[in-house]
């Protein structure tokens, strides 16, 4: 099979034949001696607060992280997505980071938290990437106009941005393509994404990307959110759309359904069969030659024109901003890991698009496709099959590309994805970045950090 053949398979779904079906034996709840009920028994939030716990503790689970290592892979909360980073370095002159956000109500204080989920993939610094013809890509569309959904390519997508937009005027000026001519190949890579999911549950989640180069109204980036039920685009200011719970690192991305937001939602492929199966409206079952990439989601960036910021002096370095201390994780359990079905929740208010900005294409640098495979756990342990089957997807979204390496760490190159532009970092890269930061935002370095350390659980404090 060539990767042209697999990609479609992909997109039609047949990621979801890689079901772990050996280790799914969930996990109860630990019972008094009294053989009363614990508080999590009793109250579903409770329960549930103790799935999400569960799920982002991977993270820090000795025996998840060396089970990864072996397959030399990561467990991680951030990671990075970048367009363009200089060579050895953290920072580049287009970067991102994604993380998978949830929020959940602690129904002991009342108070919104958000947790970063645990994604697995190659190492953040060496950002090992595929070079993968454009032509090789397709999405569907029709969501964003309430229509039948079709099959476009990305070439034609892009090319022909306008037409796939709730609000074509949104897009200021006349502009219709954000195709440049570099575009013969995009930049790749892949993960899986872990969502507290019980059985018989659904979590409600967001991906959420900061790009350390957009501020407000001067996106870097532009991004396609496409998953099995349609396309969604959004500019990228790292301002718009936070949580009810407050501020987060980055922006929320949508599902957009009509010109309406909408949080993604998954839930565990065994229940969305017994639901379809038991449906009398429902379409038929997908069978294993036609399946709907239930599992798959893509998050297309696309580098943007933006104004270059002066700054005054003023001297930050901030590569911690990326370092935390270990939590501890609680007592062992089996896997219980199955593929995740993605879809969209109830509709939030209006989706943005471009927000009316006349906005370019910036032809330096690749678009970037994040190919992510989500995985349903109630209890964020990992078995050596679950991780040998994710380390079989993603090499699979690698094993025909044109070129596969680090555009980081092997040195110069003449890949079709290297970008255009200097490859050293500049010495004062950190403290303009924290100037445009704290312009863009109102927040401090300091605050920025404190932040970060809340989202992480490692903190009370959200850093506002």
């Amino acid at each position: 099979m060539n990767f042209e053949q697999f990609w479609v398979l992909l997109i039609l779904g047949l990621s979801v034949a890689f079901v772990t079906a050996t280790d799914a034996i969930a996990s109860t709840p630990p019972r008094l001696p009294s053989g009363e009920r614990t508080p999590a028994e009793i109250d579903p939030d409770l329960q549930y607060q103790e799935v999400i716990r569960r799920t982002v503790g991977m993270i820090h689970n000795p025996e998840a992280i060396a089970l990864a290592e072996r397959a030399e892979l990561n467990i991680l909360d951030v990671t990075w997505e970048d367009t363009a980073r200089y060579y050895n370095s953290a920072v580049g002159p287009n970067i991102s980071d994604l993380t998978i956000q949830v929020q959940h109500r602690d129904p002991t204080t009342d108070a919104l938290r958000l947790h970063l989920m645990p994604v697995i993939r190659h190492p953040n610094f060496s950002d090992r990437t595929a070079d993968i013809p454009l032509d090789r890509f397709f999405l569907l569309v029709g969501n964003e106009q309430g229509d039948d959904l079709r099959r476009v390519s990305l070439r034609e997508f892009l090319g022909n941005m306008r037409q796939y937009l709730s609000e074509p005027d949104s897009w200021g000026g006349r502009e219709r393509s954000l195709l440049a001519d570099r575009d013969t190949h995009v930049l790749v890579s892949a993960q899986a994404c872990f969502l507290p999911v019980p059985q018989g549950g659904i979590a409600k989640f967001n991906p959420v990307l900061f790009n350390y180069q957009s501020s407000a109204g001067n996106p870097a980036v532009l991004t396609i959110l496409a998953t099995r039920e349609g396309t969604s685009v959004t500019i990228i200011d790292n301002q718009r759309d936070a949580f009810e719970a407050g501020a987060t690192w980055g922006q929320r991305l949508f599902f957009n359904q009509n010109g309406e937001r909408a949080s993604l939602t998954g839930q565990r492929i065994s229940d969305f069969r017994q639901t379809e199966e038991g449906s009398n409206t429902a379409p038929p079952l997908p069978t294993a030659d036609d399946q709907s990439g239930l599992n798959m989601v893509m998050l297309i960036q696309v580098p943007l024109r933006h104004r270059e910021p002066e700054y005054r002096q003023g001297a930050i370095l901030g590569a911690d901003v990326m370092m935390a201390p270990a939590a501890p994780m609680g007592a062992a359990s089996r896997s219980d890991v199955e593929e995740a079905v993605i879809g969209h929740g109830e509709l939030e208010g209006p989706f943005t698009e471009v927000d009316g900005l006349p906005i370019e294409r910036d032809p330096r640098y690749p678009i970037r496709v994040t190919v992510q495979f989500y995985k349903a756990t109630s209890n964020g342990v990992v078995s050596a099959t679950d991780i040998q089957q994710i380390r079989q997807q993603i090499a699979r979204v690698y094993d025909d590309a044109d070129y596969v390496g680090s555009l980081v760490v092997d040195g110069a190159s003449d890949r079709p994805t290297e970008y255009d532009g200097p490859h050293e970092e500049p010495s004062d890269w950190w403290q303009e970045f924290w100037q445009r930061y704290e312009q863009n935002t109102g927040r401090s370095r300091t605050e920025a950090l404190e932040l970060f350390r809340w989202l992480r659980g490692e903190s009370d404090r959200r850093g506002e």
